[in-house]
């Protein structure tokens, strides 16, 4: 594991003194947490970006009209 010395305004470190306090965790774990969420949120975006770039309109209105147009039955009602 590596570790890195952060420098935090001071509001911010109250703050997250205060949430990670809330939470019943450690500072450390709760600056982790927020790292790793922010990590795969923009991994998320990135995967989002490149389905997107390769989007295809033709097949996705070939895929749609490929649904019969008929009633929902009873079984695919919630």
């Amino acid at each position: 594991m590596k570790k890195i010395q952060v420098r935090l305004p001071e509001n911010i470190h109250e703050k997250v003194k205060e949430l990670a306090h809330e939470d019943g965790m450690s500072m450390n774990s709760f600056i982790v947490a927020s790292v790793s969420n922010e990590v795969i949120r923009q991994e998320t975006r990135d995967f989002f970006r490149n389905a997107a770039a390769s989007f295809d309109n033709q097949a996705f209105a070939d895929a749609l009209s490929a649904i019969p147009n008929v009633p929902a039955q009873r079984s695919d009602k919630l």
